[in-house]
């Protein structure tokens, strides 16, 4: 049973921000500013730019989606969340995928935040379109701030219950990586949660009980002992139940890639968009 190395940090150096401008965006800009500060990180506001023909306002002249952008932009970059944090703005144009990947390559891009919406138009970075892309193409980790998720400034300084999800394969390993060195420096409490859906008959939950035991090194220092639980039902629900029974403050899952590139099926998209929608608390998923 593979374990999480020991006394392993997590070290973020540079935070992709992608940014609509909407609403569901500037609530996920506390987090990045949160995490930035507490990482000492280097925050990317970016803005792309899709090729159309330019927007007419009610009076003047047109107005192109690039000069909005740059509005919009300068507005951000006057923003007070950002003092003391180093960070740079970035408007390009072309087509989403392609050029958020480019950003992440050129930049060294550690962590992505963004928000995300439960509904909206295709040109926001909404569940099941762009955000879905990001989380599930991008070669880092994504917290992703849903809708139901209230704008706290102190994140994750106030951080005090993380809830990471395993199936105990690569991804969820790797991601339980994050949770312990959050969990740790945050002297936060943690629960990992191996869920068993009813239709699984592969493996009784009981049998899974030893092997939590494996998953953390010895020299894991937490504030309070972790809590294992093992559970039968549906992964969302399961999930929401404990974040909310927890107050978790972070909800931590892993993804691993299956042969035709798409999420693994202990996280298929259906689940992961339930819980972004009706999480009250981020949601990092973090690949194998």
């Amino acid at each position: 049973m593979p374990v999480v190395e020991g006394k392993a940090r997590v070290a973020l150096k540079n935070i992709l921000f992608p940014t609509d401008f909407s609403e569901r965006s500037a609530a996920a800009l506390p987090y990045a500013a949160a995490v930035a500060r507490r990482y000492q990180a280097k925050v990317y506001l970016a803005h792309v730019v899709m090729m159309e023909p330019a927007v007419a306002p009610a009076a003047g002249p047109p107005v192109s989606d690039w000069k909005m952008a740059e509005q919009e932009m300068a507005i951000l970059d006057r923003c007070d969340l950002l003092n003391g944090i180093p960070y740079e703005t970035l408007v390009e144009e072309g087509e989403i995928g392609d050029v958020l990947s480019e950003m992440i390559r050129q930049r060294e891009i550690d962590l992505i935040i963004l928000g995300t919406h439960g509904r909206g138009g295709f040109k926001k970075l909404i569940l099941g379109s762009v955000a879905e892309e990001i989380i599930r193409e991008a070669p880092c980790p994504v917290l992703a701030v849903g809708p139901e998720v209230p704008s706290r400034a102190q994140f994750p300084g106030d951080m005090r219950h993380i809830l990471c999800a395993t199936d105990f394969g690569p991804g969820s390993l790797t991601a339980l990586e994050y949770a312990v060195s959050f969990a740790e420096e945050n002297r936060a409490r943690l629960t990992i949660v191996h869920i068993v859906e009813p239709y699984n008959p592969l493996l009784a939950p009981k049998s899974r009980e030893d092997a939590f035991q494996q998953l953390l090194p010895a020299d894991v220092v937490l504030a309070s002992p972790p809590e294992f639980v093992v559970k039968i039902g549906s992964a969302a629900e399961v999930i929401l139940e404990l974040a909310g029974d927890k107050q978790s403050d972070l909800i931590v899952m892993g993804a691993h890639e299956t042969p035709v590139g798409a999420l693994s099926t202990r996280l298929v998209w259906p689940t992961l968009h339930r819980i972004l929608c009706e999480a009250r608390s981020p949601v990092l998923t973090v690949r194998g």
